[in-house]
């Protein structure tokens, strides 16, 4: 009589939010400030007002960038200001809370499959692949590029279809770990399947005893099967 093989869950591949997430901080307004002086609650309030669209891939650095000048005053941005505007951008955003890099690493050092899911613009999704760190990762998925946006389900289904292409068979939304800052967008990963999970937003204060998001995720992935050490 021949055994039953019991089938072993899939490893599970781990899907990360950029900011708040890996990025240390998320409130970039002080940096852009310096830059373009003027009223920094109105500056703060075009910068976020505009970023959705940006994010989208529904207007370009130069008409980004000349929205949130413009609300401070600054009437039209040279191609070298515009480019200074979001390197200063990128530069804060690429600061890596030290516990989320170390996740990174030992994800890596484990052989766990990264990729990278944000709401980003075209030019953020550029120096993020980059970055020193990014080696970790097989892929990014980046809404700017894809004109979509977290928790649009659009942007959850390319992320399965391009694992399912890289491994040639049918993505298994259950066997995606995805961490994210924003409750809907958790709500939204689990509508299709996707083992989501919100992390607590690096950069705000948080009650006494709540876990840092690495040490949750380390937690969970540990329930997963894969314990880092």
């Amino acid at each position: 009589m021949s055994k039953r093989r019991t089938r072993r869950p899939p490893r599970p591949t781990v899907a990360l939010d950029f900011g708040g997430v890996l990025s240390a901080g998320h409130d970039p307004v002080p940096d852009i400030h310096e830059l373009l002086g003027g009223d920094v609650e109105v500056l703060a309030a075009a910068l976020w007002a505009q970023r959705p669209a940006y994010d989208a891939g529904t207007v370009t650095a130069a008409q980004y960038w000349g929205a949130v000048a413009a609300a401070v005053g600054v009437d039209q941005l040279s191609e070298g200001e515009v480019e200074e505007l979001q390197e200063a951008d990128n530069r804060y955003f690429l600061r890596l809370d030290p516990a989320a890099r170390e996740l990174i690493h030992d994800l890596a050092r484990h052989r766990v499959r990264l990729v990278l899911l944000s709401n980003a613009s075209v030019s953020f999704g550029e120096a993020v692949r980059r970055a020193d760190w990014f080696e970790a990762f097989s892929f990014a998925v980046i809404s700017g590029e894809e004109q979509v946006v977290k928790p649009d389900a659009e942007i959850y289904e390319i992320l399965l279809g391009a694992l399912a292409h890289e491994t040639g068979g049918v993505s298994i939304p259950s066997a995606v770990l995805f961490f994210d800052d924003r409750e809907d967008n958790v709500d939204a990963a689990r509508a299709l399947g996707i083992d989501a999970h919100r992390w607590p937003r690096n950069g705000d204060e948080h009650p006494e005893g709540t876990e840092h998001g690495a040490v949750m995720a380390r937690r969970v992935l540990a329930e997963r099967g894969v314990d880092l050490g």
